[in-house]
């Protein structure tokens, strides 16, 4: 008879055979060096993700059937209609990484000084950066704001309203009648901006309100965890994420679970014994990466519209009710599963992180806020421009947003729309620049201006004890 070894021996074995990057065969998590001199590739990555937005809505406006795997259900899908080729124009991916890059980036700092023991400094860090980020998104989207309502007022938008592209239609904001009324809805599109997402003048901001909400949860979740140990904060980590795949709420996979997922792997960044494994074992390395980085992108293709209409993306929509929650957006769910792979391979893999580190995509990541806060006026109205003429005339329909029939302005030949896209994504990038160059540091500077105004001069002073009177004691 076979003598099949015990419970504990199995244990013992598997433990022993489970590579020491886990969480719970962590016996030094000491930090080696400091990754955020090593972490140029972010902003490579962050310069994909905002290239990525423009290309999505390029197609969102002229191109929508790109987001079903085919035209109609009787053709052939184009090449661009195809798994993984389809990424770049169906959109999802580009928000979903930068939320994934809010989680790493803010926990970098405070992860590296609680692990160097210096805990105060940590909770200072946490403070000092819950307080900047606020005004650090709101100034520079508010003079984003400004400036479409302000071409808005002189008919920046005429062209977009009354062309045949139905998107631009939808985002282009009609005026009111009086320019008092005009103030009046400036003033509540700033309030709904930060309070749901809505701002009619550029509705692309209706990210940034969650963006500033992850960033929140993962001050909160530092400061909860910052005394805890490695094996006990990744469990927290793995649990929270666990808990929001599980959340039907509108839009959690794209925000809180990437904050947190971006939280994880800042924190194993400082992990010698994951540093160690990465450098020695170059080929177990690849045999790792290259299949998670295959089945991200055929993840992330999951169509937006009419999986039906193909079997390999209707084989992920009938397995997407045994693994997601009802009543949840499945292609937002697939492309975040689908981004994790892919980041996670990107994290293992030395050559990948020093491809995303080169010039260009480091200049490209440098202008990707900037990119975000104005490529849609300048897609609604200067593209437009180029795309339909700058009059909007001649014009005999009705107002936009009736749904009767009419002669939308006609897109001009294809040669127009061939040379003008490319120049105006220069133009784009080119704005960028120099918002990245003025604009960003002057709000940097009100930032700072406002830090100082309200933090205590001296923050080594001890706070004064207050006054505490002790009762004589009476017999």
């Amino acid at each position: 008879m076979p003598v099949f070894p015990s419970s504990s021996q199995l244990y013992t074995r598997l433990k022993d055979t489970i590579p020491a990057v886990l969480p719970w065969n962590q016996g030094d998590s000491s930090a080696k060096g400091d990754p955020r001199k090593s972490v140029k590739w972010i902003d490579g990555f962050r310069g994909i993700a905002s290239f990525l937005v423009v290309l999505t809505h390029l197609a969102r406006a002229w191109d929508y059937n790109l987001f079903s795997p085919r035209d109609t259900e009787d053709v052939p899908p184009r090449i661009l209609q195809w798994p993984i080729l389809r990424i770049p124009w169906q959109g999802r991916i580009g928000v979903t990484i930068f939320a994934f890059l809010t989680g790493y980036v803010c926990s970098l700092k405070p992860l590296k000084l609680s692990r160097a023991g210096d805990t105060t400094a940590a909770f200072t860090t946490i403070a000092k950066s819950a307080f900047r980020r606020p005004p650090r998104l709101i100034f520079p989207a508010t003079i984003a704001l400004i400036i479409s309502w302000t071409v808005a007022q002189f008919g920046g938008f005429i062209v977009a309203n009354r062309s045949d592209c139905w998107w631009c239609r939808y985002a282009a904001p009609d005026l009111e009648d009086s320019l008092w009324k005009e103030i009046v809805r400036l003033g509540h599109n700033f309030l709904s901006t930060w309070t749901t997402g809505y701002m009619a003048y550029d509705d692309h901001q209706w990210a940034l309100l969650p963006l500033l909400q992850a960033s929140m949860l993962v001050y909160i979740l530092l400061f909860v965890t910052m005394f805890m140990q490695f094996r006990y904060r990744m469990a927290v980590y793995i649990g929270m994420l666990l808990y929001f795949h599980q959340d039907a709420a509108k839009d959690t996979e794209t925000f809180q679970m990437q904050a947190v997922y971006g939280t994880l792997l800042s924190d194993l960044s400082y992990t010698t014994a994951l540093k160690n494994w990465v450098e020695n074992h170059r080929y177990a390395r690849k045999l790792i990466t290259i299949p998670l980085t295959i089945a991200g992108l055929l993840i992330a293709s999951y169509p937006g519209e009419h999986p039906e209409w193909m079997p390999w993306s209707n084989f992920m929509f009938e397995v997407s009710q045994y693994i997601f929650p009802p009543d949840i957006n499945v292609g937002k769910r697939y492309s975040a599963l689908g981004v994790d792979l892919i980041i996670f391979a990107i994290y293992l893999s030395p050559s990948t992180k020093e491809f995303l580190a080169n010039r260009l995509l480091l200049w490209l990541g440098k202008q990707s806020f900037a990119v975000y806060l104005i490529h849609g006026t300048m897609l609604r109205v200067v593209l437009c421009w180029m795309l339909y003429g700058t009059s909007g005339q001649p014009w005999e329909g009705g107002e936009a947003g009736t749904d009767d029939e009419r002669d939308w302005l006609p897109l001009r030949p294809p040669w127009v729309v061939t040379i003008s896209i490319p120049i105006w994504i220069g133009l784009v990038y080119l704005l960028a620049a120099a918002w990245t160059a003025y604009v960003d540091p002057f709000c940097a500077s009100m930032t700072e201006k406002l830090e100082r105004a309200v933090f205590e001069e001296d923050e080594n002073t001890p706070l004064p004890l207050p006054a505490v009177s002790i009762p004589m004691r009476t017999t």
